[in-house]
């Protein structure tokens, strides 16, 4: 009879596209509970896999507390790690169900070698789509018996290892903001004094902070950067880094004072390498890289400096016309030059010539500063010198201590200097004697593969990239440890603009490239194992550009924005305090 009544069924019209309904409404039903058993089984996974990783942390920093890992000692402390676990881990999140005995921490080695401990959990989640398609009778986890016989629960695993080693090496470098913004206050609150001297304080305490910790054998280092970094105490200016030529205009230039021209030697602050076709690259380089880094040297057009001389009436009548095809460049104070007519008020008596043995009345200007400065103070290479990994505490607080507020800002160049202070191939160990970064360690910095090695970066700034004037008689963005002297030009055709163009035609005058490029350097940094914290300081560094490059910088969950300087000082602590001697190593 039933047949029957389904053939005369499937005869009618309307029958066919009741049956055809019915089916297709089974089918789009049974794939939304699929998807949703996908989507349970993910957020599930997901929150436990999390709740393990709190827990394998705190059961690490938790062995402190136990004589053994055996006995008694054992199983408090694995009742600690599934109470750190249950604690992050909701009974019943999902409906997932995971008996005791599915909950499995251990732990081998021993305090004096090292301990590495191992947490797995898992547990079962009721699924949707069975009772859609058809449930296996039996309520196995993945075994129908039948044929349309599915499981009705999902097993749900989690699992890692973490390393605890008695002891740790920190590489930790600070990349810290110099520029003259940080001569003003952080916040309106002005007892508290300027951000320069919130920094100093705050990088202090960090250092301090660090060597007393016992766990760590901690080295330290400090890269101070404006639109450049000044590496002369760290660097041999004879080593095979450095080429000890000056690619841009080099007449009248060395590494050394001249006798017959004062202010006119090195002053320690290098340009970044470029290929035969003018390409910057986010990378470390080593000590033996072809191309090498060239001395900065602020220096006159590759054309020549065109000096035009009037005489001091109010004609303004030329009297001559010179070029100058190389620096240093020199003040003459002896009344041969005013502007014409009312121009700038027309009282400046001055001219830029070469240096004269006919004229005693002449200034050079430092080579190593800019056309409104004689002396290194005050200049793009008049910055506090950069200090290797040390030990010593004494010694980088004094320099700390000696920071100062001026020039402007190229974050990537101090972020690059800081990836050299902890790459191996800087070390006199692998460069070779006098090649390297001056320490008496020679194998400073370690190897990348060393057990337990912590490489750290802290780099702060108290806004974004601001390469400085892009007009004038030399514009700043044309002088600087990044582009090299003479231009502006940033070509990185490995990186790419957040518009997703490439930076085959980047300018040193572009924020938006500068940023681009900062990025790509800390994206190499991260890929190389470099932990990077990145901090914001000051009402100035508030804006969504400055602080979203910063986030961006960090590695996840690094990134902090510090108002004030008592904030700032905090974020130091807190970053002293992550640095430990427990790490997920699975």
């Amino acid at each position: 009879m039933r047949k029957a009544a389904t053939k005369t069924l499937f005869k009618g019209d309307d029958g066919a596209v009741t049956m055809l309904f019915a089916v297709c409404a089974s089918l789009m039903i049974g794939s939304m509970a699929t998807t949703m058993d996908m989507i349970h089984y993910e957020m599930t996974q997901a929150r436990m896999q999390m709740a393990l990783d709190v827990a394998t942390l705190s059961a690490g920093a938790d062995l402190s507390h136990y004589a053994t890992t055996t006995g008694t000692d054992l199983a408090n402390w694995q009742k600690d790690a599934r109470a750190y676990y249950d604690a992050n881990m909701p009974k019943g999140y999902l409906d997932l169900v995971m008996p005791d005995n599915k909950f499995v921490p251990t732990v081998t080695g021993s305090p004096a070698t090292g301990q590495t401990i191992k947490l797995s959990a898992s547990g079962s989640m009721p699924l949707m789509a069975p009772y859609i398609f058809g449930s296996d009778t039996t309520g196995g986890s993945g075994n129908g018996t039948g044929t349309g016989d599915m499981p009705t629960v999902g097993t749900v695993t989690a699992s890692n290892a973490a390393l605890r080693l008695p002891k740790s090496t920190l590489e930790l470098v600070m990349v810290l903001d110099n520029t003259g913004s940080m001569s003003d206050y952080a916040s309106s609150d002005k007892t508290q004094g300027t951000k320069i001297a919130g920094l100093r304080a705050a990088a202090s305490n960090l250092v301090t902070a660090l060597f007393n910790q016992s766990s760590n054998d901690s080295y330290v280092g400090l890269v101070p950067f404006t639109t450049m970094v000044n590496v002369s105490n760290s660097l041999n200016s004879g080593g095979s880094w450095l080429t000890p030529s000056f690619t841009y205009n080099p007449l009248n230039v060395s590494l050394a004072d001249n006798a017959k021209v004062t202010q006119s030697g090195w002053d320690g602050c290098p340009v970044e390498p470029r290929d035969a076709s003018g390409n910057l690259y986010p990378k470390a380089y080593a000590p033996k890289s072809v191309p090498g880094f060239t001395p900065f040297y602020y220096n006159v057009p590759s054309t020549g400096f065109k000096v035009t001389t009037y005489d001091n009436s109010s004609s303004c009548k030329v009297v001559s016309t010179t070029t100058n095809m190389g620096g240093p460049l020199t003040l003459q104070n002896n009344g041969s030059l005013t502007y014409c007519g009312t121009k700038n008020g027309s009282t400046i008596a001055s001219a830029w010539g070469q240096p004269s043995t006919n004229s005693p009345a002449t200034t050079t200007v430092y080579q190593n500063g800019n056309t409104n400065t004689t002396g290194s103070s005050n200049g793009p290479c008049g910055i506090e010198p950069a200090t290797f990994l040390t030990r010593d505490s004494k010694a980088l607080t004094a320099s700390i201590g000696r920071m100062q507020a001026a020039g402007s800002t190229i974050i990537p160049t101090g972020l690059l200097w800081g990836w050299r202070m902890l790459s191996s191939d800087w070390s006199n160990a692998v460069a070779g004697s006098g090649n390297g970064w001056i320490s008496t360690d020679s194998t400073l910095p370690r190897p990348e593969t060393t057990q337990a090695l912590q490489r750290v970066a802290i780099v702060l700034t108290d806004g974004q990239n601001d390469p400085g004037s892009a007009s004038g008689i030399m514009p700043m963005p044309s002088f600087n440890g990044l582009s090299g002297v003479g231009n502006n030009v940033l070509q990185a055709p490995t990186l790419t603009r957040t518009n997703g163009t490439s930076l085959v035609n980047g300018s040193m005058s572009s924020v938006t490239d500068i940023n681009a490029f900062q990025l790509g350097v800390c994206t190499a940094m991260k890929n190389s194992g470099i932990i990077v914290y990145a901090i914001t300081f000051g009402s100035d560094a508030s804006s969504g550009v400055a602080q979203q490059v910063m986030q961006s910088c960090a590695s996840p969950g690094n990134y902090y924005h510090a108002p004030t300087n008592a904030t700032l000082d905090q974020i130091f602590q807190q970053i002293a305090g992550n640095l430990g001697i427990l790490r997920l190593v699975q």
